[in-house]
């Protein structure tokens, strides 16, 4: 975490937030700490007996699929899942939740010592019910696309996208709530277990979208993929719903979550695209040159 700095561009309208909600506290009295992340726009706040954590959505979220209003239903569907942090309030534009308590592990930690419990949690989130907010990665790349800077498309480019458009959506593994953002940063350890944090991706989708994104954004080798997968499959099938037990081994599983890779993919290097054409954050650029060399875009 970073002390805020007064020229941050959120910093006043925080403060608005806090002195709205908390009319009778100074607002000299307020600890507030930048927290660290791709997204931006996200700080703790302090004060007496409140912890919260206050992240802001702009217009600039909202065209990657990120609004406070939803995140806020999701947590409050999933109260009581022992998944995810407890929602405060909102204010406008801002959304509060309260400080969770945890330890955030190495990668290797959380990829061979938690790898199992990390599984079970990810089973009981896909054995949820859908939460309302379906996830159309056809329109999302519709949305991307409009969004990245136009000096870098090609007609290369082009043709891929529209491949990718053309593919028929079709229900793979089961349509069930995902998180879309798992990685070291947003994985506690708590006196509870795992519990997961900044659901702001949260969304309805196919397991196998899922999956296949959690394994492409913590890069997992193969003996953790297939390690995982054990722990998932074993899970998942003995809690299961009986109309849901005759799905498949987990050799067929793990063919259709990576049937879906060079989608994945694709939906990754786009959403990099759009936030270094939003930040101009020159990390972006790097994050996004493995997949353009793997698409073949860079020549």
């Amino acid at each position: 975490m970073d002390a805020i700095r007064l020229s941050d561009p959120h910093y006043s309208s925080l403060l608005d937030a806090l002195q709205a909600l908390f009319p009778a506290t100074a607002l000299s009295k307020w600890k507030i700490t930048a927290l660290e992340g791709t997204g931006g726009g996200a700080f703790r706040v302090q004060c007496a007996d409140t912890d919260w954590v206050a992240r802001y959505y702009g217009d600039e979220k909202k065209a990657l699929y990120v609004h406070g209003r939803k995140e806020y239903a999701i947590l409050k569907r999933l109260s009581g899942s022992n998944l995810s942090p407890n929602v405060a309030t909102r204010y406008k534009e801002w959304f509060f939740l309260y400080w969770q308590q945890g330890e955030h592990l190495t990668h290797q930690s959380l990829f061979s010592t938690y790898l199992k419990p990390l599984a079970e949690k990810v089973a009981i989130l896909h054995q949820h019910t859908p939460l309302g907010f379906p996830l159309n990665l056809h329109h999302e790349l519709l949305i991307y696309w409009q969004g990245i800077d136009r000096k870098r498309l090609s007609a290369k480019w082009l043709r891929l996208q529209q491949y990718f458009l053309r593919q028929p959506r079709c229900n793979l593994i089961k349509y069930a709530p995902a998180h879309m953002d798992l990685h070291v940063d947003n994985i506690l350890l708590s006196d509870s277990g795992i519990k997961f944090i900044d659901w702001e991706y949260a969304a309805d989708i196919d397991t196998a979208d899922s999956l296949m994104t959690f394994f492409a954004t913590n890069r997992l080798n193969e003996a953790q993929q297939n390690a995982f997968l054990d722990y998932y499959y074993s899970y998942h099938c003995h809690y299961a719903q009986p109309k849901e037990t005759d799905i498949y081994s987990v050799r067929e599983l793990r063919e259709r979550i990576f049937s879906r890779e060079p989608f994945i993919f694709y939906m990754m290097l786009m959403w990099y695209e759009v936030r270094w054409q939003q930040t101009k954050d020159g990390s972006f650029l790097i994050m996004s040159e493995p997949l353009r060399r793997y698409f073949s875009l860079t020549t």
